[in-house]
């Protein structure tokens, strides 16, 4: 049996799925979520709904006002009195395809899907050629895992569209999991409209095809699920691997992969991981996902455990070595961190993310600033100088060394880099505050604050305001 993780079709996959598994974001241009369902007016004031509201309220029994009220509550957002002004509507002068779809589109304001797919089902057939009601209806035949349905209707939707990257890449990957030699068509024409999908597009064609090479639907089942899984495409990372371990139930990746598809969806991945490994105890990429599965439940010793074992069997794995240092971090013990952040650099030693980690834990612990901090940090940056994460440690390496001149390029690169990094404005803030720009300060630890609400960032910078500026500044 083919390995996934051997074939060499697979090395953009492989590198999508380090990214994700240490939270390092890869530095191309994310997928805007074009499945926002659109209100069909954003024309109307807070005053001319109450108008219209009023008026209809006056004459209940006028279904033009009952229409005009109904729509206004649509494009304001106030969607249960939609709903009831669309019904009122309907009972006066009955129903037509347009209050239909008016209508679903207020059940999915409420969260009611099913109802919103029953009306917008019903409206259909008098707009086959409606591409906003089309795209409605896939979004949501997607989200609830209805691909043959979603398929359908996008195939629909880009033979109206053929120019609409978007269809056609939500095409090719839905594609990808219910008729994957179809699939590479789609990403291809999705790539060439739009050079943002092409990344995506081109991994998941890659993983295609790997497995019509192989000639095994389960394999190609499982290297399709585990691509996904690194596009964080997670539903349908976790239908194709059902295929997988369907089509060969002692499959044991493709059950270690099910088990993270299933974590990231907010389940619970651990009897997939067990049943990886109750078929190959040998199998390292089973022992690390499970100790990434023990780290995100907040137990470090039994990560420690798993992730030792996956080092043991794969001394080329620097992913775990990573993982072992931060967990071994989480409970102070310093030393050991360092040992294993030092062993993820010996192995992927011309690799910038993991230098940069090496660099933050010196940094955050605030050990080793003068030399090992300063020098790890102007490694990364060596390695990979548009990188924000290491500009940021380059940065905020100079400003706890005081050079301020230094702190202050770095840090201002890294915002230019990635402006919604918690941690880059948090950094820069403290630069501000120590070079007595209080306006400055007050404006990148809000930020901070904000980026990272609840976490222990936005605490620090919170008790920063509070200690140096007397308080964050109201929200607004």
């Amino acid at each position: 049996m083919m390995s996934l993780r051997k074939h060499p079709a697979l090395k953009i996959g492989l590198a999508f799925l380090i990214v994700l598994l240490l939270n390092i974001q890869p530095n191309w241009k994310p997928l805007q979520d074009d499945w926002r369902v659109l209100r069909g007016s954003t024309s109307f004031t807070g005053d001319s709904y109450r108008a219209i509201s009023d008026a209809y309220a006056r004459q209940p029994w006028n279904a033009d006002w009952a229409q005009s009220a109904g729509f206004a509550a649509l494009a304001v957002g106030d969607y249960a009195a939609a709903q009831t002004a669309l019904q009122k509507t309907a009972s006066l002068k009955g129903w037509t395809p347009e209050l239909h779809i008016a209508l679903g589109d207020a059940y999915q304001g409420q969260g009611l899907s099913d109802q919103a797919v029953t009306e917008w089902e019903t409206a259909l057939p008098d707009h086959l050629t409606d591409t906003a009601l089309l795209t409605k209806l896939a979004r949501v035949y997607e989200n609830k895992g209805r691909y043959p349905e979603a398929a359908a209707v996008l195939r629909t939707l880009v033979a109206l569209e053929p120019d609409n990257a978007f269809a056609q890449y939500r095409f090719g990957v839905v594609l990808s999991v219910i008729d994957p030699p179809s699939a590479p068509a789609h990403l291809a024409l999705a790539a060439g409209l739009d050079e943002s999908v092409q990344p995506f597009a081109e991994s998941l064609s890659q993983a295609v095809a790997a497995g019509l090479d192989a000639d095994d639907p389960a394999y190609m089942a499982g290297v399709i699920g585990y691509t996904l899984i690194g596009l964080q495409e997670y539903p349908l990372a976790k239908a194709s691997l059902l295929n997988a371990v369907s089509d060969r139930p002692d499959f044991a990746e493709a059950h270690a992969y099910l088990g993270l598809a299933e974590d990231r969806l907010g389940g619970d991945g651990l009897d997939s991981y067990e049943r990886a490994l109750a078929l190959d105890d040998t199998l390292p990429l089973a022992h690390y996902l499970l100790g990434l599965h023990h780290r995100r439940k907040g137990d470090n010793d039994a990560a420690i455990a798993e992730l030792k074992r996956a080092f043991d069997l794969d001394p080329a794995n620097a992913a775990a070595a990573a993982e072992l240092g931060s967990a071994y971090a989480e409970l102070n013990n310093l030393q050991e961190a360092e040992s294993w952040y030092i062993q993820a650099v010996n192995v992927a030693s011309e690799d910038a993310n993991f230098w940069v980690l090496l660099s933050q834990f010196y940094l955050d612990h605030e050990i080793r600033i003068e030399d090992a901090a300063l020098a790890t940090a102007q490694k990364a940056y060596e390695l990979a100088p548009n990188l924000a994460e290491a500009n940021d440690a380059l940065g905020y390496a100079y400003y706890l060394n005081g050079s301020f001149k230094f702190a202050e390029e770095f840090l201002l690169k890294a915002q230019s880099l990635d402006g919604r990094s918690a941690r880059i404005n948090f950094h820069l803030g403290l630069m501000y505050l120590d070079t007595n720009r209080p306006d400055e300060a007050r404006q990148a630890l809000n930020a901070a604050a904000s980026l990272d609400a609840g976490g222990p960032i936005a605490e620090a910078a919170i008790r920063a305001l509070t200690t140096r500026l007397g308080g964050p500044s109201p929200t607004p």
